[in-house]
């Protein structure tokens, strides 16, 4: 196998993966519009800091034991979490 055969090998597993990495967040923010919805029901505040700096630490420690860079992590984690607010909040819509 050539370069480009390997080349073209590891964009087709990019590609997928990349995919996966899209229907786990169509996951996640399915769960989220559901919490929004408990929470809009109970009265409970869409925004929760301790729930969330647990999940930091977690994404912390997760990161360096897979050899990530936390940072990297983290700034994935502020997507995540910005997204799941704003489907919240139109859950309370």
């Amino acid at each position: 196998m050539d370069g480009k055969d390997s080349l073209r090998i590891l964009r087709e597993e990019i590609e997928k993966v990349t995919l996966e990495i899209l229907e786990l967040c169509g996951r996640r923010l399915f769960l989220a519009r559901k919490i929004g919805e408990i929470k809009t029901e109970e009265g409970i505040p869409i925004e929760d800091l301790d729930v969330e700096e647990r999940l930091k630490s977690k994404i912390v420690e997760r990161c360096r034991h897979i050899g990530l860079d936390p940072k990297f992590g983290l700034r994935l984690l502020d997507i995540l979490l910005d997204e799941s607010k704003r489907i919240q909040r139109t859950a309370t819509s």
